[in-house]
């Protein structure tokens, strides 16, 4: 069970706050974790969707506050030439190789699409996080490109938000405004930027940690993401740094209202 005064002040506050963080830390279960935050953004559905039978089983497991994010499968946003592709399960045809990534006109990249989509119901997902590389560029291509996923490819997403993270050089004000376009959720680490995060109603906040370890997140900067959620209607916060777990406990707490714990 959640800790109670955390559970009940999150609860009057309502679910325009979602707290938790990117995969389950190493060496703690899912109990414990869902005992301490509400949201899992899992990452096994990018390298590829696992069988729906393991995410139902997955969902039946956590509480009913708790909430999943997913990542799109590679297949959608990414060139066979990056990383992920070398822990790919399925076999990758050589000349299907040309036809996936990027948000391609593909009967490969519709396929992927409605595997991700599945997968994410079957987890119960609130949000579809698609993560574009540094590669892909703010170009028209690009952007005619996303157009034509989103708007002819997509359809319904089942009640699910859809989050797009933008990597490299895409200008947060620009990415904000073409997310808007395309009805997505603008997802960035605010942490990051040099200037204010873009004015939304809706933001998914990826919090990378600053500097060469990407260690804990300071007191400070967590007092500026919990000013920025408060002038959200809905926001997701995930922590993706070495001390996740921790950073993510306490801004709940933060948010919840409580004491600050010790975190020496």
């Amino acid at each position: 069970m959640a800790e109670p005064a955390i559970a009940a002040a999150l609860e009057d506050a309502g679910p325009s706050v979602r707290v938790g963080c990117a995969g389950v830390p190493h060496g703690i279960s899912r109990d414990t974790y869902f005992s301490r935050l509400d949201f899992l953004e899992t990452d096994a559905t990018f390298i590829e969707p696992p069988a729906d039978s393991a995410l139902r089983r997955w969902r039946r497991d956590a509480p009913d506050p708790a909430a999943f994010g997913t990542l799109a499968w590679q297949l959608i946003t990414h060139e066979p030439g990056t990383p992920g592709y070398a822990h790919l399960r399925m076999e990758l045809p050589l000349d299907a190789r040309a036809r996936v990534g990027g948000f391609r006109g593909t009967a490969e990249v519709a396929a992927a699409w409605v595997r991700t989509r599945d997968a994410a119901l079957a987890l119960g997902a609130e949000v579809i996080l698609f993560q574009t590389p540094s590669s892909f560029s703010p170009s028209s291509a690009n952007r005619d490109a996303m157009r034509r996923f989103f708007g002819d490819v997509v359809g319904d997403a089942r009640g699910m938000r859809l989050a797009w993270e933008p990597r490299g050089v895409w200008e947060p004000a620009a990415a904000a405004a073409f997310a808007a376009e395309l009805g997505l959720v603008l997802a960035l680490d605010p942490l990051q930027l040099e200037t204010d995060a873009p004015k939304a109603d809706e933001l998914y906040l990826r919090i990378q940690g600053l500097g060469l370890h990407r260690n804990r997140v300071s007191e400070d900067q967590l007092d500026v993401l919990a000013e920025l959620v408060s002038g959200l209607a809905r926001s997701w916060v995930v922590f993706a740094n070495v001390e996740k777990y921790r950073d993510a406990q306490h801004f709940r707490k933060m948010l919840a209202g409580l004491a600050f714990v010790d975190r020496a």
